[in-house]
């Protein structure tokens, strides 16, 4: 059953259903439970009130500028990559994980990278990408990491409990550092400023260190994983030769905005939100099964499910109903400017309810930002070393591209304003 009205049905009753604990109970990163992992609703909204006022609209205001500069870093980072390869082509898989990730850690930990792309910034995104099969293993195999076999196992799943070791110290450092940071108004916007200061209500006290580092890591997880995927699907899209057009239309958009490309003015320009949504829709980069247990009854057509059974639905299935999505496959960020109440209902990239994405206005405003400073810069095109199945959608809890790649030639705009 793919019907979109269902999955609001299971991921948005306000008091019926909570998160299945077989699945979620492993999904720790140093075995403290987390505002992603944690079952117990009321704990889970405790947290949820601590850590919320950094991912307001108004907070995303006192970030833009942030995510600007990022962002422009990006389009420097492609067009020069490109221009110094042999093959003229920039991997802008690595780049946009960069630029994800360093927004985060920037937001979140108060921390600057070197610029060098092979430096610190992308041992630390490739320690984290690798060791993501550790959450599906753990869940498996929840005896092997406590019984210290995990990372001297051969192959890949010793070198995802390997990563994940290099991660979490990692981790701690980057915790340690910004805990004997000097008081300043960045820390105090910071997104982990209210674990720093706040009182988790459920606990009544604040978090302990290794409760904070737990957060952290979520926090650089999923606040940079899913985002620089939408990324990147929303490049190769518009790189491919059927989709130049798409191309040439949203730049065109984006060069007769303001030149400073604010945030408020992103928000209204109707075809970026076409393209973003667009991508959203044939690329979901959460396409697992996230499982609910019913704590009331749920009819689906002419069976109603029993209060204790589990439940789950995909929004890659809905997202492709042909009732809804004419021609489900292509990517046709059209369909968007003459959407239906239904269409709208149906796009559920961050999920829905009270256990949606958290994170959601900073994905939106580093989508909007990037998107249009890249393209009010630079042409891009599809690199004919890429194959058919290298864009390929591996589910790895957040999707990747099976070739861990998108190579992209990159033509500067000509006397594009910098």
């Amino acid at each position: 059953m793919g019907d979109w009205k269902y999955y609001r049905a299971i991921y948005n009753a306000p008091k019926a259903n909570h998160k299945s604990p077989d699945f979620y109970a492993s999904a720790s990163f140093v075995g403290k439970p987390n505002i992603f992992q944690i079952v117990d609703t009321e704990q889970h909204a405790a947290r949820r009130k601590l850590s919320a006022a950094p991912y307001s609209l108004q907070s995303m205001t006192r970030l833009e500028t942030l995510v600007q500069a990022k962002a422009k870093v990006l389009v420097d980072r492609l067009i020069s990559e490109a221009a110094v390869s042999t093959t003229n082509a920039a991997n802008a898989f690595t780049l946009c994980g960069l630029f994800s990730f360093e927004v985060v850690c920037k937001a979140g930990f108060n921390m600057d990278f070197d610029s060098n792309v092979d430096g610190h910034a992308l041992s630390v995104l490739r320690a984290m990408d690798g060791s993501a099969a550790t959450l599906i293993f753990d869940g498996l195999m929840p005896w092997l990491r406590p019984s210290g076999l995990a990372t001297k196992i051969p192959g890949p799943i010793g070198e995802a409990f390997r990563s994940r070791e290099a991660w979490v110290a990692s981790s701690r450092q980057m915790v340690r550092q910004y805990l004997s940071q000097p008081h300043s108004r960045e820390l105090d916007v910071s997104l982990l400023a209210p674990y720093k200061d706040g009182i988790d209500g459920f606990l009544g006290r604040k978090l302990d260190q290794e409760e904070f580092v737990e957060e952290a890591m979520g926090i650089m997880f999923a606040g940079s994983g899913t985002t620089s995927t939408t990324l990147t699907y929303l490049l190769y899209a518009l790189s491919l030769p059927k989709n130049q057009h798409v191309q040439t239309r949203l730049r065109q958009e984006v060069m007769d905005l303001d030149a400073t490309n604010d945030l408020a003015t992103l928000r209204k320009a109707p075809y970026l939100n076409a393209v973003i949504k667009e991508t959203f829709r044939l690329y979901p980069t959460i396409v697992s099964t996230l499982p609910r247990v019913l704590d009331e009854p749920l009819q689906v057509e002419n069976v109603q499910l029993p209060p204790g059974t589990v439940v789950g639905m995909q929004n890659y299935v809905h997202h492709r109903d042909p009732s809804l999505f004419p021609e489900p496959d292509a990517f046709r960020p059209e369909r968007w400017l003459q959407s239906t109440a239904d269409m709208e209902a149906a796009l559920t990239p961050f999920s829905v309810g009270r256990r949606n994405c958290i994170g959601q206005n900073l994905a939106w405003a580093e989508l909007y930002i990037a998107v249009s400073k890249v393209f009010r810069h630079a042409c891009l095109s599809l690199s004919d070393e890429m194959k058919d199945d290298d864009m390929e959608m591996e589910d790895r809890f957040n999707i990747a591209p099976k070739g861990r790649k998108l190579l992209l030639h990159v033509a500067s705009v000509a006397n594009s304003a910098q």
